[in-house]
């Protein structure tokens, strides 16, 4: 095999538009570049390499154990590029480079925090920034700062990590809620009692937060009235709010997801099932140093709540820097 330095960067590009694409006759409209020329870019690349890249013919595109592996260490080149790239615009001045965002879902619903206002008064700023905008879950959101992948990250921290810093940005009410033809919707009262005889949906931190819910139900504790247990687990608000619309289980959701979605009911619970949820921005201690990044860190911190219904109603709150 060659040195790698001197595989051709465009090489290697073509081959993560064709996995992205999901193959090679699908890279064609992408890319512009016709089918043969990009099987013979791939084989040239698989010449170079000295190892198999993907599977392609009767069965369908897939990659080999090899091209899994280069399609891992070819995202943190590219990250480590868009990094230097970076770097050369803060010695020179000029905003031009990657700002690679990762955010929680949901956001777009949030009036009150407006992140498309952040994004808009940051790209007049600096025009020849790309923004690299992903939806990320709050378990991978800080290894995906500590490992370099993304330079910014919006969401819930609830242990913190000392090699991060967190700009506190507000906090969101978290309730129970069912959907309309639920069992539950229709009771003056909800007790923790009544709960447990239905199926919970509910996210890792929501088991950690509330010592009465438990894991899975299983044969061994199905005798066990104590506590709730849960029916199904999720790592995001749109699967939390699909499993709760499909009357099948109940589950936290953001008062401001319920309000601007429709077609829940929040459950009449105690004010022991509700909890705020506070929300960060968080990224690595050296991002000040990056022209581009202190530049976002800078609009984002200085967003005030909007005055809105969801402020009005406490669905969003103000988050305290000390909290």
């Amino acid at each position: 095999m060659r040195r790698l330095q001197d595989i051709d960067l465009k090489l290697l590009r073509t081959f993560q538009a064709i996995v992205d694409a999901g193959g090679v006759s699908a890279a064609q409209a992408v890319l512009n570049t016709s089918q043969s020329t990009l099987s013979t870019q791939l084989v040239e690349l698989e010449t170079r390499l000295g190892f198999s890249l993907c599977r392609r013919g009767r069965g369908g595109f897939s990659l080999t154990s090899e091209g899994e592996k280069l399609l891992e260490s070819l995202e943190d080149l590219t990250s480590a590029a868009e990094r230097f790239q970076n770097s050369v615009a803060s010695i020179s001045g000029e905003m031009r480079g990657v700002l690679r965002l990762g955010v929680m879902d949901a956001m777009l619903a949030n009036s009150a925090w407006p992140l498309h206002k952040v994004i808009e008064r940051f790209s007049r700023r600096a025009r020849e920034t790309v923004v690299d905008l992903t939806l990320i879950t709050p378990t991978k959101m800080e290894s995906s700062l500590l490992d370099g992948r993304r330079d910014v990250v919006i969401g819930p921290f609830p242990q913190r990590s000392p090699s991060l810093c967190y700009i506190p940005l507000f906090s969101e009410r978290h309730s129970i809620y069912a959907s309309h033809d639920h069992p539950l919707s229709g009771r003056p009262e909800v007790s923790i009692d009544a709960l447990a005889q239905h199926g919970l949906a509910a996210t890792a931190g929501e088991l950690q937060r509330f010592p009465f819910i438990r894991g899975l139900r299983s044969k061994r504790n199905r005798q066990n009235s104590k506590g709730v247990y849960i029916s199904a687990t999720v790592d995001q608000m749109e699967s939390h709010a699909i499993l709760i619309k499909s009357g099948r289980y109940v589950g936290f959701l953001p008062d401001y997801v319920a309000q601007t979605t429709g077609g829940f009911v929040q459950l009449k619970t105690t004010p022991e099932l509700q909890y705020l949820s506070p929300i960060y921005l968080a990224h690595r201690r050296d991002a000040e140093l990056n022209i581009i990044l202190r530049s976002f860190l800078k609009i984002a911190a200085n967003q005030e709540l909007q005055d809105s219904a969801l402020v009005r109603s406490g669905a969003i709150t103000v988050l305290d820097s000390n909290e």
